[in-house]
């Protein structure tokens, strides 16, 4: 099959940017499909040019074309009430599509804000068009996006249960054109490994109990609240572990680590620490958390519907996300409890068993094959 995907962003050499979109279509490509990425790169943001166009090829006989054209963005800057940012980022998008000369099989588009570039492709070459949806808010992006491709979609891919009745109510697609595959991990990259040998690495304690954290330093995601909640704890001391970038800087006492590192190394860090941490406010479905279970980590983290897909009580304590003391007392049970720790890691590891990448590009493609045939067309006029 040849795949066309669109996407907010891809990571390079340098910047570990949507690394779950690249273990998609990675592994599409390992089962033997050929496909074309188009993301943009940000010139100001990323202080720099990257190449505009690159291929990789795979052992499964797929291959992978990314097409990165170099835009301008100014945040949220409007001139005339238009959007600047999404000015330039359509030019260079419509700019590639005008170049793929090769006729694609499917259009596959992370995220509702890149399916009117899908949309710009399909309609012109009548291409079945996919969106996949794992915004941590869909309406929140609704003012800067034209939705009137949306009933030109022949199939949702939701990361939640969450994330596909918040489209659905929208009104942006309907129940029998949605299916719910939460976010998955690259097993070859995210596994369990011996806890000593990674704190060695990274020159940790081997006595220590650390906590980790995995996230952007923002308000949503709570490197702050958990700051304040290990702050809170008395007795044998709390370690911790930081790994994101942001404005809002950890804070807590005994910082083992704090910064950015590359999405390679993140196991290390996870498989060092013994649970993690994270008090978000909003996701589509978090693969920080999915990558902390394939690690065998206890998990901390919001009760709220996102997680209610991959967490339970078998592999986590679900905590009120702006409930410091909650936070506080989940860390200090499970520091107190070595028992709970352990079956809340195995429970973790049994979870993590389904959602690894394979399982989920195939059952993707399989969805999408499956719309395609039962329309019994490819044309996007069947498409309702």
């Amino acid at each position: 099959m040849k795949i066309l995907v669109f996407s907010p962003g891809y990571p390079d050499s340098k910047k570990s940017e949507y690394p779950f979109v690249k273990e998609l279509v990675d592994e599409w490509a390992r089962q033997g499909h050929t496909c074309t990425v188009v993301a943009t790169y940000s010139i100001i943001k990323n202080k720099g040019f990257c190449p505009y166009k690159t291929i990789e090829k795979y052992n499964g006989g797929g291959s992978v074309t990314i097409f990165r054209p170099n835009v301008l963005t100014f945040s949220n800057f409007r001139l005339f009430g238009i959007c600047l940012s999404n000015l330039f980022q359509d030019l260079g998008v419509k700019r590639v599509i005008r170049s793929i000369l090769e006729e694609q099989d499917v259009v596959y588009c992370h995220f509702w804000k890149s399916g009117h570039y899908g949309f710009f492709y399909s309609r012109k070459h009548n291409t079945p068009l996919f969106i996949a949806t794992g915004e941590s808010n869909v309406k929140h992006l609704l003012r800067d996006i034209d939705t009137s491709f949306a009933k030109y979609v022949k199939g949702v891919i939701a990361v939640s249960s969450k994330n596909k009745d918040e489209s659905i109510a929208l009104g942006l697609t309907n129940a029998d054109k949605c299916v719910v595959f939460p976010n998955s991990v690259n097993p070859r990259l995210f596994k369990k490994l011996d806890k000593n040998k990674c704190r060695e690495r990274l020159g940790f304690s081997h006595d220590a109990f650390i906590v980790a954290f995995v996230g952007s330093f923002k308000e949503n995601k709570g490197p702050h609240r958990v700051s304040e909640a290990i702050g809170l704890i008395t007795g044998t001391p709390v370690y911790s572990i930081f790994i994101g970038s942001g404005k809002i800087q950890p804070s807590a006492p005994n910082i083992l680590f704090s910064g950015s590192v590359m999405h390679e190394d993140v196991p290390y860090f996870l498989n060092a620490a013994d649970v993690f941490v994270l008090p978000t406010l909003a996701e589509g479905c978090c693969n920080a958390i999915i990558e902390a279970m394939t690690c065998g980590l206890p998990i901390i983290s919001s009760n709220l519907p996102f997680n209610w897909d991959i967490l339970n009580q078998d592999n986590s304590i679900m905590i009120d996300p702006n409930n410091i003391q909650q936070i506080a007392d989940a860390i200090k049970l499970l520091r107190d409890d070595p028992s709970k720790r352990k079956a809340l890691s195995v429970g973790a590891l049994e979870t993590a068993k389904n959602l690894t990448i394979e399982h989920r590009a195939k059952g993707i493609l399989d969805f999408i094959s499956n719309k395609i045939m039962n329309d019994g067309c490819c044309r996007l006029s069947c498409a309702t």
